[in-house]
């Protein structure tokens, strides 16, 4: 078995937002740098699509079932926008 790389986590977070839902496509908890990369991953396939759905409700909706991982990445991304709209 190889060593996931950085990489590997960027392109995972696109290919789960793509409706890739295995295992292996979910950073390990308590890993900051492996779901920082994997949440660029997830947003930039977010912001290539074109979607309407905000970037926000498509991360709680792929990661439904998964409430710590959730809970962390939103700590390292999201949670951290302020929230304030002029």
């Amino acid at each position: 078995m190889r060593e996931t790389t950085m990489l590997d986590w960027f392109d995972a977070g696109s290919r789960v937002l793509e409706g890739g839902r295995t295992p292996e496509l979910f950073p390990p908890l308590d890993d900051a740098q492996a779901q920082r990369v994997w949440l660029a991953g997830f947003a930039g396939a977010w912001a290539e699509g074109g979607s309407d759905e905000a970037a926000e409700d498509a991360l709680v909706a792929a990661l439904g079932g998964r409430p710590t991982l959730l809970r962390q990445l939103w700590e390292l991304g999201p949670g951290k926008i302020a929230r304030r709209w002029s």
